[in-house]
């Protein structure tokens, strides 16, 4: 390897070491300023993938301010965190990051759809909601969407018959 592999070797660490340290800053900027102040727990409850709901609202729940405040995170940090490190900013990102900072842990879950009869293959967030799991797409507000209710925002790309609970696949990136 030689001394210029070594140091071209060390210099990459050292970057990306400095590119991570600056990345959790930003990140801790972000949340010290959006994040609610209630806090997560460890727990999850049972869901049932195939039962969350349909909606038809068109408007944001202003009723649920865990929901928006976590989108707010999301929108802002879903564009800059690679959370499983493909090289990629996508619906995996989204929904982990609304995994990881919605601030009842109990009531959120990470949901897969993929519907081959649509082409759809989706990653997203389900929360309970007064006993009922509403389905949250997690790029709502990075997106603009006037709803963050999946039906809302894929229409009938989506059907709530595909969705399959992928909590334990995907938590382990919300490091």
């Amino acid at each position: 390897m030689g001394h210029r592999g070594f140091a071209a070797l060390t210099f990459f660490f050292l970057f990306h070491t400095w590119f991570s340290w600056k990345n959790d800053k930003l990140e801790e900027e972000i949340l010290t300023r959006n994040a609610s102040s209630a806090p997560a727990t460890t727990t999850h409850s049972t869901v049932d993938a195939t039962s969350i709901a349909r909606s038809n609202t068109n408007v944001y729940d202003s009723q649920h301010p865990n929901i928006e405040a976590t989108l707010r995170i999301v929108a802002q940090l879903g564009k800059i965190t690679d959370v499983n490190g493909d090289g990629l900013y996508n619906c995996i990102d989204a929904a982990v990051l609304f995994y990881k900072y919605y601030p009842i842990r109990d009531r959120v879950a990470i949901i897969i759809n993929v519907n081959p009869r649509t082409g759809m293959n989706h990653l997203f967030n389900a929360v309970l909601i007064n006993g009922t799991w509403i389905a949250i797409e997690p790029q709502a507000y990075a997106t603009n969407h006037r709803s963050y209710r999946m039906k809302d925002v894929w229409g009938n790309q989506y059907d709530n018959s595909y969705n399959r609970v992928a909590t334990e696949t995907y938590a382990r990136f919300a490091r």
